[in-house]
């Protein structure tokens, strides 16, 4: 298992992104691939639901925020956190799964 973050995107913008899942890089609490993945996208969906009209729908070890309209403040920010969290996959690829579904949207069903 590993954390899993999908991007989606619709007329080559970003419309939602989902995380979920765990590194099991360590043990809860002193997971550095966790934690960095956590305040990154939990940063993001907080200036997005605050800045962007985005929703947010939390659950255990999942994170999913939607946008209904996209906007360049929701595709820098959404952006940036795709290539951060690339950075931090080729350090840690056995514990950070990234996927970008292309003409997609938030009702848009994927399988893993």
């Amino acid at each position: 298992m590993m954390i899993k973050a999908t991007f989606l995107k619709s007329a080559g913008r970003y419309t939602s992104f989902t995380v979920h899942g765990h590194s099991y890089f360590d043990l809860k609490g002193r997971d550095i691939v966790c934690a960095a993945v956590s305040v990154l996208t939990q940063h993001t969906a907080r200036i997005l639901v605050d800045h962007c009209a985005a929703t947010v729908k939390r659950s255990t070890g999942r994170l999913e925020v939607a946008l209904k309209d996209q906007d360049a403040l929701s595709e820098l920010l959404i952006g940036e956190l795709y290539e951060s969290l690339r950075d931090l996959q080729k350090q840690y690829p056995e514990n950070l799964s990234l996927e970008v579904k292309e003409n997609a949207n938030r009702y848009t069903t994927l399988r893993s």
